[in-house]
């Protein structure tokens, strides 16, 4: 029985389909959501801070990533809210966002990670895109992954998933 879904969200259009779709699978199955989205370390690069003429290009970049990310969390919880669902968010830090993924489905014992993919790779579009791939890979729990219908591949209704756990 599904209880605690993680539904990643970097933002995009997509994402925010999935999350919303992923808040709908939660009210219908009567579980809570945990947002989180994985917001991307900036390596130290002087020659880009030099480029900017600011010894602090990094600091105030890593400043616009965080409020960011706060936007896409609230958008998500109120989200939730609307549709009666138990939400959380958090933020995590990290220079892979896939890794960061399976890390926090594990340390928040969530029992379903929900989320998009923006590429389908391979023969027919079969595959899904890199870090998908990754999170399906590595995650100890079900991953249930959204994929948006493509009118020109004849995809049946929105939303068709695949899943892969343990």
């Amino acid at each position: 029985m599904v209880r605690h879904i993680l539904l990643p969200i970097d933002g995009s259009a997509l994402s925010r389909e999935a999350a919303a779709a992923g808040i709908a699978f939660a009210r219908d199955a009567g579980a809570a959501v945990l947002a989180c989205h994985v917001v991307a370390v900036p390596r130290p690069d002087r020659l880009e801070a030099w480029l900017h003429h600011d010894p602090h290009y990094a600091q105030r970049r890593l400043a616009l990533f965080e409020k960011i990310a706060d936007d896409y969390l609230a958008w998500v919880a109120t989200s939730a809210a609307a549709q009666g669902v138990r939400c959380a968010c958090m933020k995590v830090h990290g220079h892979d966002p896939a890794r960061e993924v399976v890390a926090s489905a594990d340390r928040e014992a969530c029992d379903l990670v929900y989320m998009a993919s923006h590429g389908w790779k391979g023969g027919g579009g079969q595959w899904p895109g890199s870090v998908t791939l990754e999170v399906l890979r590595h995650s100890r729990v079900p991953v249930l992954v959204y994929k948006a219908a493509q009118a020109d591949t004849g995809d049946q209704a929105a939303g068709g998933a695949a899943t892969e756990g343990q």
